[in-house]
């Protein structure tokens, strides 16, 4: 690789080694893509990974995931609903078979005179436009009140006064999603996977990038690599003013088998001005989670490049099950589960959770993955920033990836998905789909109290 940007029009000559560090849907989907595509046949490809697969804490593997094409910017409407064709084959071995892929339908609600509204009703008009002269055309209804809301979801309860139900989208189980994506990349056959704890880029000058160190001071070596380390990236590259892990809690409770019965019909329940949701229960366990600003885990560590001003800087780090296996999600965060379970599924409401946990976003300041090259590092290319949204286009974000590594990134996330030129003072994504409140401190919260 001679330069750490291809041209576009000019010929891309592939490199010989590719090394992918993460092996979650970026990574996995990456990998995949590029064991596909006849200009890479002559490629070593290699993923490394922290840990065996499936990673506890990877922000991929859960319960479940929302798929959906329901999105309030166009771009990211039609590649969702590009995906939602691959989700929606039932066929035993195709993705959304053997239970993978549930389509209950999605409610998604705000309301009125909130920050959430607008995202609701652009993503209304989007969806109703992608599915004009389809099949899908009337499967999108209007809902204008909250007793319309409780009608749809048919749990005795409600949350919002205003939205819709698609009732072609849906959720899927994402640990087993993750497992037949790996199968599909271990059957091409041209990929080696390794474990390993990447601890540092391994730079061949200054301004070059050859690899990686891993924390037993084995060097892996490639052409180029590609960090599709979720919310990691930031402590093996300067992220600051463009990339921040932020946790977002998930809490779960069991169900008994008539319960399971009784709501396992229900649409998923998500309220864009709280970030709230409820998705249908499967093997007898019910999530209530929250899509919004998320807690931050400031940490002083030195920064990571080759040359740090300062040495030592304040990164947000992932603090999960793994670094404290008594870790449960701060007081705050397992009291708005509650009050949103009482309010959408009032049986329920007052159940206490049996587990709980912290889930890492790697949020943008626009919600905007960061899929570029990196421009001060030759061979070193970026594939993170998902904003905890980036499952549903497992089937597709690989291919986008690697026509981006090849300099073809699609028009219209050229600037999107761009190496963001004048970072932030401070990262909070606002893209219209968060609940709660931005500036929430990971310990300070803790300090509060959690386990109700």
């Amino acid at each position: 690789m001679s330069s750490p940007s291809p041209n576009p029009s000019s010929s891309f000559n592939p490199p010989k080694s590719i090394l992918i560090v993460g092996s979650g849907v970026f990574g996995l989907s990456t990998a995949w893509s590029l064991a596909k595509r006849p200009e890479f046949s002559k490629t070593k490809i290699t993923i490394v990974d922290r840990s065996s697969f499936p990673a506890p804490d990877g922000s991929s593997i859960d319960t479940s995931r929302i798929i959906r094409p329901d999105y309030a910017d166009p771009a990211y409407a039609a590649l969702a609903a590009k995906a939602h064709e691959t989700w929606r084959q039932q066929g035993p071995d195709e993705l959304g078979g053997s239970g993978r892929y549930s389509e209950s339908g999605l409610t998604l609600v705000a309301n009125r005179g909130s920050n959430g509204l607008p995202y609701v009703r652009s993503s209304y008009e989007n969806v109703l436009a992608l599915n004009k002269g389809t099949p899908n055309e009337g499967t999108v209804h209007e809902l204008k009140s909250s007793e319309e809301i409780k009608n749809c979801v048919r749990t005795g309860g409600t949350n919002g006064n205003w939205g819709y139900i698609n009732t072609r989208s849906g959720w899927a189980d994402a640990e087993a999603s993750m497992i037949w994506l790996r199968k599909q990349v271990e059957a091409t056959k041209r990929v080696t996977f390794l474990i390993g704890t990447v601890c540092s880029l391994l730079y061949s000058s200054a301004s070059s990038v050859e690899g990686v160190k891993l924390s037993d001071n084995t060097a892996i070596k490639a052409d180029l690599t590609i960090l599709a380390t979720g919310a990691w990236t930031p402590t093996l590259v300067d992220l600051r003013g463009r990339c921040q892990a932020t946790g977002q809690v998930l809490s779960y409770i069991d169900i008994s088998d008539a319960e399971q019965a009784a709501l396992a019909k229900m649409p998923v329940l998500l309220n864009m001005s709280s970030g709230m949701f409820v998705i249908p229960p499967a093997n007898n366990i019910l999530k209530v989670a929250r899509h919004g600003y998320g807690y931050t885990n400031p940490t002083t560590m030195p920064c990571p490049s080759p040359n740090p001003s300062p040495a030592d800087t304040t990164i947000c780090c992932p603090r999960t099950a793994l670094d404290d296996p008594t870790l449960w999600i701060p007081q705050e965060g397992e009291m708005a589960c509650h009050r949103a379970l009482r309010e959408m599924v009032p049986s329920l409401g007052d159940r206490p959770f049996t587990h709980t946990k912290i889930c890492w976003y790697t949020d943008t300041p626009t919600g905007d993955f960061l899929i570029d090259y990196h421009p001060s590092f030759s061979n070193l290319f970026l594939a993170t920033g998902g904003s905890g949204h980036g499952f549903k286009f497992l089937p597709v974000i690989g291919d986008k990836i690697v026509d981006c590594v090849k300099g073809e990134c699609p028009k219209e996330f050229k600037e999107k998905w761009a190496w963001r030129k004048e970072p932030v003072e401070n990262v909070v994504t606002e893209d219209g789909s968060r609940g709660g409140r931005p500036g929430m401190i990971l310990d300070e919260e803790l300090r509060k109290g959690s386990r109700l």
